[in-house]
């Protein structure tokens, strides 16, 4: 059985969960999967002025993850129709440059995803909706690309 995970300015929501009541653990732990927080010399994360604009203070690693676990995922920020800024537990950034570009989901701001298992992966289809659930695009998620703080020197 896939469960269907719905994010939203800033939140996601598992239907299955929902309906189904508290399971004994909760949906999702987003393990890193060995992702190594290095303080490389990485250049500063920009990619044009509106990317830099949301992701200002973010540099990359260098580190890559195939997979976030569903519930260490705090807050997803679409940057525009090729990215996606996520907050995990902790504090950790990750962006993920998406494969292609999802049409509507800087403007929806929302997108779901079907999995049958408690992670989101590099590959996974996503689903651009609107308000009303309506499907507006679709396309599949990158790597995650881990992001530091940058010094404040460099800010």
């Amino acid at each position: 059985m896939s469960d269907h995970i719905a994010f939203s300015d800033g939140a996601f929501r598992n239907r299955a969960f929902r309906n189904a009541g508290v399971r004994g653990v909760a949906l999702g732990v987003l393990t890193l999967l060995g992702a190594v927080f290095s303080a490389s010399s990485a250049p500063a994360y920009a990619e044009d002025d509106k990317t830099a604009n949301h992701v200002a203070g973010y540099q990359k690693t260098g580190d890559e993850v195939s997979c976030l676990r569903l519930s260490m995922v705090r807050d997803t920020d679409p940057l525009d129709d090729t990215m996606i800024l996520f907050e995990v537990r902790g504090g950790a950034m990750f962006v993920n440059e998406l494969n292609g570009r999802c049409v509507g989901l800087e403007r929806e701001r929302r997108f779901s995803l079907r999995t049958p298992q408690n992670q989101m992966c590099e590959g996974d289809i996503i689903n651009v909706t609107d308000n009303f659930g309506n499907f507006r695009g679709s396309c599949s998620l990158g790597a995650f690309q881990a992001l530091m703080d940058m010094p404040e020197e460099d800010v």
